[in-house]
This record gives structure tokens, C-alpha cells and sequence, in this order.
């Protein structure tokens, strides 16, 4: 009946399901939380295949539907998202960077003993941060691998779609503040899709779908390359030395005014393609059957990303914007940040975004 059919699908975007503190991570006892209230309440968290239908066909869901979204592919999603989703009878989808999924035929963990909550997490996954004997600490993220990724989208509980093929970024422009040297690093998506380089100026890097590219000057990479060693203590020690540092500054200033160029259409095109149809390829491959579904990296992309996208054969394109989702309307799906509070708190955004009209309103208002 027309009375009980949803009229706008509420999506949140989670990412991380682990112990380590931050901006964009849950913690397992929280997300749990989060899908029992959901429950409790009488809302469930829909398939990809049924979100497709309504967002793409227009085909009913019932009230009270929900989409649950993970971005990136953490190994944390299959062994303390899934289980809780399956506890509680919700479903979801898991956008992953398809570079990032890793080799192997096999899976680390047994899907029977994940759902059963038999399986300990271990810690390199709950707490995903290493400590250099330099006493800097860096995000080594633990992601899925192909057996996991294919057995887990066939359960059904969490399925599989992409991200793009490696998340990057690209350099936007010949400015720069510093240099690319060893430090604590946090984030897990900040590189381009050049090797990264001790010693390289630090320009900046925004999002690849969304700008154009600058390429540094290839004689400038391989003189940084043949002064600054390239493994981590080795460029820590050498960013230690002042004279070694000023050596690099005068080197880099050698350059001035040709640091690099900006790349023609023809190969922002390539580049593009081979982020958004290489990343579609790789995923299909592993997964074995057809992906139709695009969370745009970064959240940011244009005209031409959009039109390369769909000549790809993606007809379905979440971003990072809050909002509604009606039917039908399947070019910039919304979603809302799944943020580390309670239960109660996920519903009443859940509610908000049910509704057009004050969905709606409330993102107005957040711009």
C-alpha cells in the first residue's frame, strides 16, 4: 500500500569498525548499538540490489529502510561490521578501492566463525597503527582480500561495489609547502598515483576526478631520487641533517619555473578512465559478476568523471553530500556520516532523512 512505501532512502557512510579512536571510526560495541536500536525500532538496513531498484527503477521499498555503506574495503567491515548486520538481520554494502583488496584465494577468517563472533580480532586490525623505531606512527589499514571479498558478497549481507580503482589524488599545481619526508601519518588516502618519493615537494593534492593534474618534472624526480634515500630510516636520518636539507632546497630551486607541467586532455581522460572503468574491471574480476554501483573517491568529481562513469556502465553514484533519496533518482545518491554516538542518535537521523520535506530542509541548513 502507497501508505507504507519509503519516500526517501536514508544512506550512511561508515568506514572503519575498530578500537582506534578517530573522526571516521566506530567501535565495535558502538556499531552494534547502532544495528540493534535500528532493529529494535522496526527499521532494517537494505541489500545493494534492493537500494539499485529504488534508487535507479523507482521500485518500492517499505518504510523504514535504511542503507548501511562502508567505504574503502577495511578488513574490520567482514569481521565486526558483518557480524553485527547479521545479528541483527540488516544488510549493506561495502565500496571498495579495488587496488587495495589484496591477493589470495583464501580467506584469513572462516565466514562461519566471523558470524558466529567465535573469531578474535587480532590486533593488527583493531588497532591499526605501527610505531617506527624513529618513534613516528603510521596507518598500516589491513584490507580485504579476494577470497574474503567474493565470499562475503555472495553471503548477501554485505555486498561489494567501487571505489574507484586506487582512490588518488593528484598534484593541482606547481606550489608547495616543504617536503615529502618521514612523519606520524594517520591517513590512509593522501597519494597520487605516482610512486610516492622522500624529498618531493609537498604540493598540494586534491581530488583526482575533480582536477587537473600536475606532473612533476621527471629530471627533477630523478634528482630527488639519487639524493634523498628512499627508505623510511634512511630519509629519516637524512631529514635530520640540516646541510642535507639545504642541499634538496637549493636542488629543487635549481628548477624554478619548470617543476613540472600540467597534463593535456588526452591524458587527463586516460587517467580518469583508468580510475573509474580499471577499478570497475579489477572488481568484476574478483567478484565475478557485474558491478553497477560508483561511490565517487574523495567524494568530489565532474562533468567529465560523471559522463566517463556511465560510459563505463555504472548507473548508480553516491557522494559524500547529505540529503534525501527518492525514487528514481540515481546521479548523486546522499548520504549522512555515521558518526561515533548512540543509538538513538542514528535513528533520529534515520527519521530526518526519511522524509523529503524535512530531509530535505535539515541539509539546507547544514551547507
Amino acid at each position: 500500500m502507497k501508505g507504507t512505501e519509503s519516500k526517501s532512502l536514508p544512506v550512511v557512510m561508515y568506514h572503519y569498525v575498530n578500537e582506534l579512536a578517530g573522526s571516521i571510526t566506530l567501535s565495535p560495541a558502538c556499531f552494534e548499538e547502532h544495528c540493534r536500536v535500528l532493529a529494535e525500532q522496526g527499521w532494517r538496513g537494505v541489500g545493494l540490489d534492493e537500494a539499485e531498484d529504488f534508487l535507479i527503477q523507482g521500485k518500492a521499498l517499505p518504510k523504514r529502510s535504511i542503507l548501511l555503506t562502508f567505504d574503502d574495503g577495511y578488513l574490520d567491515n567482514y569481521m565486526s561490521a558483518l557480524p553485527a548486520l547479521h545479528r541483527h538481520g540488516h544488510k549493506g554494502v561495502v565500496f571498495a578501492v579495488a587496488k587495495r583488496l589484496e591477493p589470495g584465494d583464501v580467506p584469513r577468517r572462516a565466514l562461519d566463525r566471523v558470524l558466529s563472533g567465535k573469531e578474535a580480532v587480532p590486533p593488527e586490525i583493531s588497532v591499526p597503527v605501527r610505531t617506527t623505531s624513529e618513534g613516528f606512527h603510521l596507518r598500516e589499514d589491513v584490507f580485504l582480500n579476494y577470497a574474503e571479498s567474493r565470499i562475503m558478497d555472495a553471503h548477501g549481507t554485505l555486498a561489494l561495489a567501487s571505489h574507484g580503482m586506487g582512490h588518488y589524488g593528484v598534484f593541482t599545481g606547481p606550489d608547495y609547502k616543504g617536503f615529502c619526508r618521514p612523519r606520524t601519518q594517520y591517513r590512509t588516502f593522501y597519494r597520487t598515483e605516482a610512486e610516492p618519493l622522500w624529498g618531493m615537494p609537498e604540493f598540494s593534492v586534491k581530488p583526482g576526478l575533480l582536477h587537473r593534474a600536475f606532473i612533476p618534472n621527471p629530471d627533477l624526480v630523478e634528482a630527488i631520487r639519487a639524493l634523498v634515500p628512499q627508505d623510511f630510516t634512511g630519509a629519516a636520518i637524512f631529514f635530520a641533517e640540516e646541510e642535507k636539507v639545504r642541499a634538496l632546497e637549493a636542488l629543487v630551486a635549481g628548477f624554478a619555473g619548470r617543476l613540472g607541467r600540467y597534463e593535456s586532455d588526452e591524458e587527463r581522460k586516460v587517467r580518469m578512465w583508468r580510475e573509474i572503468a580499471g577499478g570497475k574491471e579489477l572488481l568484476e574480476s574478483v567478484l565475478g559478476h557485474a558491478v553497477r554501483s560508483l561511490c565517487w573517491p574523495w567524494g568530489a568529481y565532474g562533468d567529465e568523471a560523471l559522463a566517463l562513469a556511465r560510459e563505463a556502465g555504472f548507473a548508480l553514484f553516491f557522494t559524500t553530500r547529505e540529503g534525501v533519496n527518492p525514487p528514481g533518482q540515481p546521479l548523486t545518491v546522499r548520504r549522512f556520516k555515521g558518526k561515533s554516538k548512540s543509538g538513538a542518535w542514528l535513528l533520529s537521523r534515520a527519521r530526518v532523512y526519511a522524509s523529503p520535506l524535512i530531509g530535505g530542509l535539515y541539509a539546507r541548513m547544514r551547507i
